[in-house]
């Protein structure tokens, strides 16, 4: 976050009017909230987001393989047996 008390204070020591320094302190803080920066939390949260969606698509795939591998030992064993 911005201080923005800080900003107008330092801009003013460089010669500014405090009208300015504010005028340049809001652009700077509205720039800031427009903008859609990412920080690490955010990419920290979205890695165990990922990290939990391909366990729960590994299981499934995982299911999905071991219902084909049942289904097709079922249907060898019936071959062998009846045909």
């Amino acid at each position: 976050m911005l201080d923005v008390q800080k900003i107008i204070k330092r801009l003013k020591m460089t010669g500014m009017s405090e009208r300015q320094a504010e005028v340049i302190t809001n652009i700077i803080n509205e720039s800031q909230s427009h903008s859609e920066l990412v920080t690490k939390n955010d990419l920290k949260e979205m890695r165990y987001e990922i990290q939990f969606e391909m366990k729960c698509l590994e299981q499934r795939v995982t299911h999905k393989v071991g219902g084909m591998i049942l289904a097709t030992a079922g249907v060898m064993m019936f071959s062998d047996k009846f045909l």
